[in-house]
Formats: structure tokens, C-alpha cells, sequence
């Protein structure tokens, strides 16, 4: 449902790609009952169709590392790791996937990747 709504409501690459994201997702939970584990089969899918990976300054670099701490360590050290995440991407020059891909390197220098801070957002809201 989350991601039939996305795919018709969101414009661009990403609407997509969180619709399959979502979609995975929601049908690996469906069937195993673990949330770590549906996330990170919904991640899977989502590089895979988007091409986008860890080091690529998008919001995987987020996204990967806090649903691998997840599933491996719980939410406390997941939402600090989608943190550490979103920070790497101020440092990374060059964009390889995303629409940072068509900026140049001065203008992303110092600056956190979109995608990858809306994911350190939505983690940081279960700290409070």
C-alpha cells in the first residue's frame, strides 16, 4: 500500500525506488515477521533497480549502514550510524547516482546529501 502511494504520488527516480523499497518490504515482513531483516531485503531492491550503492553520496549511505546496525545491534546504535551516514556524504566530492550527480564538486564540498539527511531525520525521531 505505502508503496503503490509512492510510486503514484512522488515525482522522479525516487518515488520509484521507495515504492519498491516499500513494497519488498512490506511482502518480506508479510512472510518472516522481521522488520531488520524486511528492510534490508527492501534495500536490496532498491540498489539494485536504482544502481546506487554505499560511497555513491545518496541516501543508501545512510540507509545501509542503520538497517545493517538494525538488525545486527538494535535502534539505539541504528540511529546513530544513519547519522555517521548522512555526515559522510558532506565529505564526498562526487556523486555517482542521485540528482547531486549533476553538480560539481565545489558545490557539494561541506555539504550533506538530501536523501541521505531526510534518513537521519526519520531515525532521529525515534531517539526522542
Amino acid at each position: 500500500m505505502v508503496g503503490e502511494q509512492l510510486a503514484m504520488s512522488m515525482g522522479g527516480s525516487s518515488g520509484i525506488l521507495l515504492s519498491i523499497f516499500f513494497t519488498v518490504a512490506g511482502t518480506h515482513y508479510g512472510q518472516h515477521q522481521n522488520l531488520a531483516q524486511a528492510l534490508l531485503s527492501g534495500l536490496e531492491q532498491m540498489k539494485f533497480f536504482g544502481g546506487a550503492k554505499v560511497g555513491d553520496r545518496t541516501m543508501i549511505d545512510a540507509l545501509e549502514p542503520a538497517f545493517i546496525a538494525l538488525n545486527e545491534s538494535g535502534l539505539v546504535v541504528a540511529i546513530e550510524v544513519a547519522k555517521v551516514g548522512a555526515e559522510s556524504t558532506a565529505q564526498m566530492l562526487e556523486a555517482k547516482a542521485g540528482r547531486s550527480s549533476y553538480l560539481n564538486s565545489e558545490s557539494l564540498e561541506g555539504v550533506k546529501d538530501p536523501g541521505a539527511v531526510a534518513v537521519e531525520t526519520v531515525f532521529a525521531i525515534f531517539k526522542q
